[in-house]
């Protein structure tokens, strides 16, 4: 199953980092891919995008143990200056990312809160 697709917008940077990395998530993230998505979450953040960007919009299913992945890229994320940002999340994602406090850390990156 392939939950993965990444697309670069822009180049910038002596070591040809990308301004605008897009990752786009497909099918279900649960407990089953959400140690795997997380690696390849953290390998996009390591890379030292300006803004990684996950998009939702394929997503048909979020537990709360898939949003394990998505906290391993907010923290990855952090450590190298990136901007994390979560885009088309569904009602039921938003829901989930809420519930386990998830919305809430990106509100406070976003507020610059440390």
């Amino acid at each position: 199953m392939h939950i993965f697709r990444s697309r670069r917008r822009g180049q910038s940077g002596a070591q040809g980092s990308h301004a605008h990395r897009v990752v786009r998530l497909h099918g279900t993230l649960d407990a089953r891919n959400a140690e795997a998505t997380g690696r390849r979450l953290v390998r996009h953040a390591n890379a030292g995008p300006e803004v990684l960007e996950v998009d939702l919009a394929g997503l048909k299913y979020l537990s709360p143990d898939g949003c394990a992945a998505l906290f391993m890229a907010f923290r990855a994320a952090r450590v190298h200056g990136t901007r994390l940002t979560i885009t088309h999340a569904d009602e039921q994602a938003q829901s989930v990312m809420y519930q386990i406090g998830f919305s809430r850390a990106l509100s406070a990156e976003a507020r610059g809160d440390r």
